[in-house]
């Protein structure tokens, strides 16, 4: 059924007049008439009795004028809300991120896309890395940040700023009180690190930084997730490296200091398809801003 053909019908029985009713649509009355035909004739019922007195809604008309406002409000409705969907202005997005990730400046992200964006629903699920990667796979969620180089290449993705990475020491550790620390300086130390398998090229690149500086780490425990490698430090199983989103909740018993030459944690941003769902596209948008402001 057509709701501009009921549109009409609404307006001529508000009326009772087919001249008064063409002019506020904007129709020929001609055309006003072959509209009422159609949706009597889609109705099964005549809607409107008209003769020398003037119009008159017939007892069918009077029983569907009151749906009819109601179809008339809802099908607009509707088409507003398709409409705000493809524009990115209402819906649901399910957003995928790692531990590391939530360190970051990603909360700020998802706070400010919540106001900006009210009618979007945001659905959260923390993953690991490469777990993100399958979820966008299988379509569970719709963008992902996690830590590229990404295995299923096919999947598209936007690199964010390194997260910089501070060695985590209890607070009693003699390289407290140095004014810098090289890693050099962490020979002999017992380390506490993510299993490989967690994040291989950060671990990669941070085995290659002590090998450079002739140390082979001695990693005593492994430690997921970077919370708890932090609990572990102030126990005094370790030293080890966390980010310094993790470094800023700081906790008591553990002090954080930058490390010459340390690597960051790479960061990215990834979706499935050429582009980004609407409602996706829309906080990307919001991730440049709050990386870029440095908010």
């Amino acid at each position: 059924m057509d709701l501009r053909s009921v549109e009409c019908f609404i307006r001529v029985a508000e009326t009772l007049h087919f001249g008064r009713a063409a002019t506020d649509l904007h129709l020929s009355q001609p055309a006003l008439s072959q509209r009422i035909r159609t949706l009597e004739r889609d109705v099964g019922a005549t809607l409107l009795d008209r003769d020398r007195r003037g119009v008159r809604l017939t007892a069918a008309g009077l029983a569907f004028l009151a749906p009819a406002r109601a179809m008339l409000a809802h099908g607009e409705h509707a088409i507003d809300v398709a409409r705000r969907a493809e524009q990115g202005l209402h819906g649901r997005l399910r957003l995928g991120f790692t531990v590391v990730a939530s360190y970051t400046r990603l909360p700020r992200a998802v706070q400010r896309f919540r106001s900006t964006f009210p009618d979007i629903t945001i659905d959260l699920v923390e993953f690991n890395s490469p777990a993100v990667e399958e979820a966008l796979d299988r379509g569970e969620i719709d963008v992902g940040v996690l830590h590229p180089p990404l295995a299923r290449t096919h999947l598209r993705c936007r690199e964010l700023p390194d997260e910089p990475l501070v060695l985590a020491l209890p607070t009693d550790h003699p390289l407290c009180g140095h004014t810098t620390i090289g890693f050099g300086d962490l020979a002999g130390e017992a380390l506490l690190a993510a299993p490989r398998s967690v994040g291989p090229v950060l671990f990669d690149k941070l085995v290659g930084c002590f090998r450079s500086a002739g140390v082979e780490p001695d990693i005593v425990q492994e430690a997921t997730p970077v919370t708890t490698l932090a609990g572990l430090v102030a126990a005094g199983a370790g030293i080890g490296f966390v980010t310094r989103g993790v470094a800023a909740a700081s906790r008591p018993g553990v002090v954080f200091r930058e490390v010459v030459g340390a690597p960051g944690v790479p960061m990215a941003i990834a979706w499935t398809g050429p582009k980004p769902p609407p409602t996706a596209r829309r906080f990307l948008d919001v991730v440049d801003e709050v990386w870029r402001d440095g908010q």
